[in-house]
């Protein structure tokens, strides 16, 4: 308004739709904060295809308040309340109608749509591989001070035995023994009298905290997620052998699950497998806190301390995708979801990719920011489909006439 040569008749305003910097964007590179792109020009995958950002990448539009919508599957985003994301307004079996409403004006039980990534190629380089190195640890692992461990348990009926268990153990054993270590490395060593097995180098203890996975901060981090979709797959195959499990019969639905006490961890893994082109939904507090009784390594049982479980579950088409993408190398895992798919007699329920709002609540003030994406006139953004700036400053009833520009 300063610049403004009517300054003294007419306020001139602009209220840029906008995400705040924490908001997870899918680009062509990898998936990467919207603070990690400011300034800098991009390619934003849109349902599986790449367009390019404006040369300015993202930028900041002021410090707004922000709502934060969060939905019934797990999935959050925080943003500006003219911020409009694409609503369903009717479907049906066959077809899907869907509009751009500002996020202010969504209620609860509306319907938004998410990205569906599946056309996009995920490129598995052989650097990747180690990934799966890092999803055992994270779900299996031990990170001291002075190692880093893996350990892997059998069942009791199986040691000395060809156990479908060996198949993880055999993997994680070649990548670490492709990796640099020493000379008197000798793979994995039985725990007696534990049915446990555990192994240990100083390169896997270099891997994860090249990855940011240090001593009390054993989970699924920036790093993991920002880094090439082959390498995330790989990750979460490493994490599904741990603690994921495939349940369920073709007469009640199957379905693919991984349970977990962190919650944050279940969010950033159903970003990274929507990236995949595959949809899950998070249901929280599966499992109340409590004292239970667990092994205790000594072949006995003791009541410990268990925090509120949370699960992530796949189902319908979304497990095709998750077996080609993802899978397990857990051979007894990934034979049941092969013989459970391979079960059906009709075609597994179609994934439409949208996901009701469950809640809508205003969440303070942030710096906010921006971006431009020609063409199509839209980004991913936590895995919401929403628009792109497209604010014309004017001023009170003013109009937007580019046809008087000359």
């Amino acid at each position: 308004n300063q610049m403004n040569n009517l300054q003294y008749c007419e306020t001139i305003s602009a209220t840029n739709p906008c995400v705040t910097a924490d908001t997870w964007v899918t680009t062509k590179a990898g998936a990467r904060q919207v603070r990690d792109l400011i300034g800098r020009p991009f390619q934003a995958m849109v349902d599986g295809a790449a367009w390019n950002s404006g040369p300015e990448g993202f930028f900041a539009t002021g410090t707004k308040p922000v709502l934060r919508l969060t939905t019934a599957c797990g999935r959050a985003l925080r943003l500006t309340a003219n911020h409009k994301v694409r609503k369903v307004t009717a479907r049906t079996r066959w077809r899907l109608e869907t509009e751009w409403v500002p996020a202010g004006d969504l209620a609860s039980g509306d319907e938004v749509m998410l990205h569906d990534h599946g056309a996009a190629a995920v490129i598995r380089a052989p650097e990747d591989a180690v990934g799966y190195l890092l999803g055992l640890l994270i779900g299996d692992g031990v990170i001291r001070d002075d190692k880093t461990i893996l350990s892997f348990w059998k069942d009791a009926a199986c040691v000395g035995g060809e156990d479908a268990a060996d198949s993880v153990m055999e993997r994680a054993e070649t990548l670490l023994r492709e990796m640099e270590h020493r000379a008197d490395f000798a793979g994995w060593q039985e725990v007696s009298g534990r049915n446990e097995y555990r192994i240990s180098t100083a390169a896997l203890a270099r891997l994860a905290e090249k990855y940011g996975l240090v001593r009390g901060h054993k989970t699924l981090t920036q790093e993991i997620e920002a880094a090439p979709a082959g390498f995330g797959a790989e990750v979460l195959r490493g994490l599904f052998d741990a603690d994921g499990s495939v349940q369920g019969q073709q007469s009640k639905g199957v379905s693919v699950r991984l349970a977990q006490s962190d919650a944050d961890l279940l969010a950033r893994a159903q970003r990274m497998l929507a990236r995949l082109g595959i949809n899950s939904t998070i249901y929280h507090a599966r499992r109340s806190a409590g004292m239970r009784p667990m092994p205790d390594g000594k072949g006995g049982q003791k009541d410990y301390a268990i925090r509120t479980q949370h699960e992530l579950v796949i189902s319908g088409a979304n497990l095709t995708v998750f077996a080609a993408r993802v899978g397990f190398a857990d051979m007894a895992k990934q034979r049941r979801l092969e013989a459970s798919l391979s079960g059906y007699k009709r075609a597994l329920n179609r994934e439409r990719f949208h996901a009701c709002i469950e809640r809508i609540d205003a969440d303070g003030e942030a710096t906010v920011y921006d971006v431009q994406i020609p063409g199509v006139n839209a980004f991913d953004a936590n895995g919401f489909y929403v628009h792109n700036c497209g604010e014309q400053p004017l001023p009170p009833y003013g109009a937007c006439l580019l046809g008087s520009v000359n």
